[in-house]
């Protein structure tokens, strides 16, 4: 059984998001560029560990390793140091996930 796949990218969630509420698509791609560039400045802070929680239920993290505990092509130019990133959604977001989809299958 060959297993199905979507894809969505940045333009369907765009059109998702416009669809929801009365904002132009022009703002909801300034909003999402402009999120990008913050994860972005805050996860390359100089901090060993950086935590951001991007909406309730997903955190995303970066923390400096050394290269020999992990196998990332992220390591840092002139240092025996990796960046190590990572993606988190909490149990209460994923039960959240699991009933929208349950009541999916149902309807």
């Amino acid at each position: 059984m060959q297993e199905e796949k979507k894809y969505y990218n940045q333009k369907d969630i765009v059109n998702e998001i416009n669809q929801r509420i009365e904002y132009s698509s022009d703002e909801i791609y300034k909003v999402l560029n402009t999120l990008e560039d913050v994860v972005k400045d805050k996860i390359s802070d100089e901090c060993d560990y950086v935590e951001l929680k991007i909406f309730p239920g997903l955190i995303v993290t970066s923390k400096y390793i050394p290269c020999e505990q992990s196998k990332s092509n992220l390591v840092l130019d002139g240092s025996d140091l990796v960046l190590s990133l990572s993606v988190k959604f909490t149990d209460y977001f994923k039960r959240q996930i699991k009933k929208l989809h349950k009541d999916k299958k149902i309807s």
